[in-house]
């Protein structure tokens, strides 16, 4: 034929068959697709087809195959293109999902391609795995550009979900699982439309599923058009995310308006990285001192609570989905997901508040239905954003999945529920409410989730979800920007807008309480990020205007709590806690505070009592007895805490938090062989600073420093921030005599960071104790016995406190009053074994009183 020469058959399909072969002028192999005769016979196509390929045949891109010629002989069309080497890019999805290097490196190739085509003019319109060919050197080659494949308008009603593409009269162009929702609609197909499709393929290839199923044409159709996609498994990282859905977004307006928008953002999510066929598992990280996860309490508002590490030394229309109803589980543990929708800064904020205020209303049925909910600080500070991960980090069995969509004068929330193990969804619902109505949105919302949760709710309840503390739509627009904002409060610019709209609120409704408490948390959080002195009492200011508002508002109240606590007036924060218990009895929140206060004040009964009060409120909710066990453990009594951790377990199998604190609490009890089965289960169900760290405890105390030191440079890495980190890393460097050139460098770095947090709270018994070991570790006697002094004043019954104290005079030679601290510490139930195998008591082991402290056999 011509001067091709024909080898073998490529393949097959609707377009035709492709063939192998060589170009005998030029000396070159190519693939030849001889066009199937339902084109060749309709002129109409032809000449479509052959406009095409000539605007196709002038694209230049190494990801792109190049078409040579467009010819005709015996009646035969057919199309001349470069051979690519290598196998379809469907070939190579995994069940699992693809390594995210790899969906990064792929998903850059193919926006870069796009951006070359879209500049021409030239649009795919049917973008899919079986059209990108992967050579063998790892590049992305898009096939068949701008040849977009057609077929009669009545087989859209034959092919299934695995069909071809397909065409209507309208110029419907695409294989309907890759397709934009304006494709199925009928309308033209644009850029956008290539960027939906290269949505689908990233998700397919960071899940190893299509985001958009269905047994029939119906159904996947639907979910096409009306259903959000389904949450990435928990490797995929928030970025990556965040560009899948955008792409996703059923309003074209709503998408990436350019390929190069979407190749920049792909790009900017992480350096470029070679491709690995397997990438190993990271390695497994130690570190010197146990580490307990505790949500501390930082609440205000509707918030219940924000989950941070802690170290320790050693519309008017509502539809509920169809079809078969599957069981909501008998006991609830549910995680409200953060939403998508908004593209808009303000839209984002609006959804954040939106969620986080259903957050709220749900928490305050746990009192009397077995229900327990995640509050949505902990999601947000967790960054959790799929089933996967709430599953992993909290150990839910439900997850709710929210999207909103903003339309001139409307909002529609759709969401789902969904079973965290199986992915399945149980209910799901549609919401549309006038936008000048945020009221009827959010009653809707709250009732709707509430029956798909099958919560019976009494009238008292009923009244209490139709609360929203002002008659101005607007002020509550304004608010629910402003909590959205605060849900990512460690974005500098968030908290400034969060002020901003919280005071539009205000000059709308100078009286709503609410926003003068949101307002307080804002300015609070400038000065975690600021520092300037004024914020506090601005902060202050605020809290007290809205308990002078409504002196029955519990988020008045918590509010002040949550400033005085993180100043260190304690007494001050006691009496707000205890009024926010009062007006809002099934706030745990409060009861969490409360604790945390009594315990700073060294009122250790009460703090006891009030953790138990907090358990009592939500039995059901596993954060209460963690946060119990770490009172315990703080205590000293350690097997009372690992009963805690046990039962944290038993609540949340599959959350990694109770079995780090159990590893952590035995370790701190000498048990190291027996701390590392729990341990290791922890780093199987998520990788973490705080599980590895407690690892590392028992590579330190066993004297193993050089791994222990290697451990610990990874945990920096992990939380660069986290003073306690670097100090354990000096530690072990001190103790590794080949690596102590370089301890002293990580104490500067631990002073350095510790006294940053030594300035919001001056009154933290244990940052004061951490920062006098790293003094005296340098040698630096004078500011040593400062902090230790005042310490041990603020917590003079802590064991705790009273080991560091043991540890600094030790350092500094002072043997007396080491082996006095000591003996306090153990008294008061810290562990033996921990005084043991210290190296820095190593100085004691000739006094009697010291060996009489250790007297326990040495654990194997």
């Amino acid at each position: 034929m011509s001067h091709y020469r024909l080898l073998n058959p490529l393949g097959s399909g609707g377009m035709g068959v492709v063939y192998l072969a060589e170009d005998t002028t030029l000396g070159r192999t190519v693939a030849l697709k001889f066009l199937s005769p339902q084109i060749v016979h309709d002129p109409k196509r032809v000449d479509r087809f052959r406009n095409e390929a000539r605007t196709a045949s002038c694209l230049n891109h190494p990801n792109i195959c190049t078409i040579y010629e467009v010819g005709e002989q015996d009646g035969e069309l057919f199309i001349a293109m470069e051979y690519v080497e290598g196998r379809p890019l469907a070939e190579s999805l995994r069940e699992n999902g693809m390594p995210v290097e790899t969906v990064l490196r792929y998903g850059r190739q193919i926006a870069g391609a796009l951006e070359h085509a879209h500049e021409r003019g030239i649009i795919h319109r049917d973008l899919k795995p079986v059209n990108i060919v992967v050579t063998p050197q790892g590049d992305a080659k898009i096939l068949d550009f701008g040849l977009a494949k057609r077929t009669d308008p009545e087989q859209m009603q034959r092919k299934t979900m695995d069909a071809g593409p397909t065409e209507t009269s309208q110029g419907l162009t695409g294989t309907l699982p890759y397709m934009a929702p304006e494709q199925l609609e009928g309308k033209e197909a644009g850029a956008c439309s290539d960027i939906w499709s290269v949505g689908v393929m990233l998700h397919e290839m960071a899940s190893g599923t299509r985001p958009f199923r269905g047994d029939n044409l119906y159904r996947l159709c639907t979910a096409i058009l009306q259903e959000p996609p389904p949450p990435l498994p928990e490797h995929v990282s928030p970025g990556l995310a965040s560009v899948i859905k955008r792409c996703l977004e059923k309003d074209p307006a709503r998408r990436y308006q350019r390929a190069s928008e979407l190749r920049a953002a792909l790009e900017a999510l992480e350096p470029s990285r070679p491709i690995a066929v397997s990438p190993p598992p990271p390695p497994v990280r130690v570190r010197r001192n146990i580490t307990l996860w505790i949500p501390v309490v930082l609440v205000i508002a509707v918030l219940a609570g924000v989950g941070i590490g802690t170290a320790w030394r050693s519309g008017k229309h509502s539809k509920v989905s169809a079809g078969i109803a599957l069981a909501v589980p008998e006991r609830v543990q549910l995680a409200v997901l953060p939403p998508s929708g908004g593209v808009q800064p303000e839209e984002t904020a609006f959804d954040d508040g939106l969620v986080e205020t259903l957050t709220s209303r749900l928490t305050e049925l746990t009192k009397t239905h077995p229900l327990a909910v995640i509050p949505a600080s902990e999601v947000r500070s967790k960054k959790v954003t799929t089933v996967d991960m709430a599953r992993s980090e909290f150990g839910v069995n439900l997850g709710l999945l929210v999207n909103i969509q903003h339309t001139a004068g409307q909002e529609r929330v759709n969401y789902s529920l969904v079973d965290a193990r199986t992915h399945q969804e149980l209910r799901g619902g549609t919401i549309t409410a006038a936008t000048a109505d945020p009221f009827a949105l959010q009653d809707q919302v709250s009732e709707s989730v509430a029956q798909a949760l099958e919560l019976e709710l009494q009238p008292q309840e009923r009244k209490a979800f139709s609360a929203h503390g002002t008659t101005e739509p607007a002020a509550y627009d304004f608010y629910l920007q402003g909590r959205g904002y605060l849900q990512n409060y460690d974005k500098e610019e968030n908290i400034d807008n969060a002020i901003t709209v919280f005071r539009r609120a205000l000059d709308r409704d100078p009286g709503f309480a609410a926003a003068h408490a949101g307002l307080g948390e804002a300015y609070w959080r400038k000065f975690e990020s600021m520092h300037d002195k004024d914020l506090p009492d601005q902060a202050a200011h605020e809290c007290q205007s809205a308990a002078k508002k409504d002196s029955g508002l519990a988020e008045a109240s918590a509010c002040l709590g949550f400033v005085y606590l993180g100043t260190g007036k304690y007494e001050q924060a006691v009496a707000e806690y205890q009024n926010a218990a009062q007006a809002e009895p099934t706030m745990d929140a409060a009861q969490i505070g409360l604790a945390s206060a009594y315990e700073h004040l060294d009122r250790l009964d009460e703090a006891e009592k009030a953790y138990k009060a907090a358990i009592a409120l939500r039995p059901n909710y596993w954060a209460g007895y963690n946060r119990l066990g770490i009172f315990y453990q703080r205590r000293g009594k350690l097997e009372e805490a690992a009963q805690m951790f046990t039962q944290v377990i038993s609540l949340v199998p599959d959350s990694f938090v109770g079995y780090m604190n159990l590893g952590g609490a035995r370790a701190q009890q000498g048990k190291y062989k027996e701390a590392i089965e729990p341990l290791d289960q922890s780093l199987k169900i998520r990788k973490t600073a705080y599980a590895t760290s407690n690892l590392a405890t028992a590579y330190f105390q066993l004297k193993n420093y050089g791994a222990a030191a290697e451990a610990f440079e990874e945990a920096t890495a992990l939380a660069p921030q986290d003073y306690e980190m670097w100090g354990n890393l000096a530690d072990a460097y001190f103790w590794a005599p080949a690596l102590r050139d370089r301890a002293g460098a990580a104490y500067r770095k631990a002073l350095a960071l510790g006294e940053e947090q030594r300035k919001i709270n001056p009154r933290n018994a244990y940052t004061l104790s951490y920062l006098a070991e790293y003094h005296a570790m340098l040698g630096e006697a004078r500011p040593a016995h400062q902090r230790i002094e005042e310490a041990l004043r603020l917590s003079p019954r802590d064991p705790e406190v009273l080991y560091d104290a043991g540890l600094v005079f030790a350092q500094l030679g002072e043997k007396e009053k080491a082996v006095g601290s000591l003996q306090r510490a153990v008294a008061a139930g810290w562990s033996p074994a921990t005084v043991r195998d210290t190296p820095n008591f190593g100085v004691l082991q000739n006094d009697p009183r010291f060996q009489a402290l250790i007297y326990e056999p040495k654990a194997k």
